[in-house]
């Protein structure tokens, strides 16, 4: 394979992975029923609440253990896939990435940019897996938490609901650990 054709492939690698990325980002985004509060942002105040209530037409009561235990086992489904989903997506791109550092016939500024994007990559994995441990600590019984292109921070807890001072708990530890504003958080409930 000629060097011309090699870079074609590479990019085009790029180029659908941050496809497939952003496609991932705006279903998930648009699965949240949360919106953002403009004021919101103070230490201690819940930012985004999604809820089960019994009020909700669409809600459906768990009566028996049968019911609860399927329920909890296609939320703990639900997080594996996840996961699996975004390491894998990770794993390509680093992989595209390092072909990138490595061609000798790239560019310095190419491979600059590469080396970049995959240490930026690799601080990311680190913080979400930090942030995921910490929640995790305070009780809950998982958690998955993803950064998004433009710098915000999604993250689903495995509980059945979540309180305001659940929400400010996860939001202060997702604010430190990430450097980023509470505002910038979105908090959501799976069970």
């Amino acid at each position: 394979m000629t060097v011309f054709k090699r870079k074609q492939v590479v990019a085009l690698a790029l180029v659908l992975l941050i496809i497939v990325a952003g496609y991932l980002q705006y279903s998930y985004k648009k699965s949240s029923t949360a919106s953002a509060d403009k004021d919101a942002g103070k230490i201690g105040e819940a930012v985004y609440v999604e809820n089960s209530d019994s009020e909700d037409p669409d809600f459906v009561a768990l009566d028996e253990e049968g019911d609860a235990a399927a329920a909890s086992k296609e939320a703990n489904d639900l997080f594996a896939e996840a996961k699996l989903n975004r390491d894998m997506t990770r794993s390509k791109s680093e992989s595209a990435l390092k072909e990138i550092i490595e061609d000798e016939n790239a560019s310095q500024e190419s491979r600059d940019e590469a080396n970049k994007k995959m240490i930026e990559m690799v601080e990311r994995t680190d913080c979400e897996v930090r942030i995921e441990t910490l929640i995790k600590n305070k009780g809950f019984e998982d958690a998955l938490a993803v950064f998004a292109d433009d710098g915000t921070l999604d993250i689903c807890v495995k509980a059945p609901t979540l309180t305001a001072s659940d929400v400010a708990k996860i939001a202060d530890i997702a604010s430190r650990q990430a450097n980023i504003e509470i505002s910038d958080i979105t908090v959501k409930n799976i069970y």
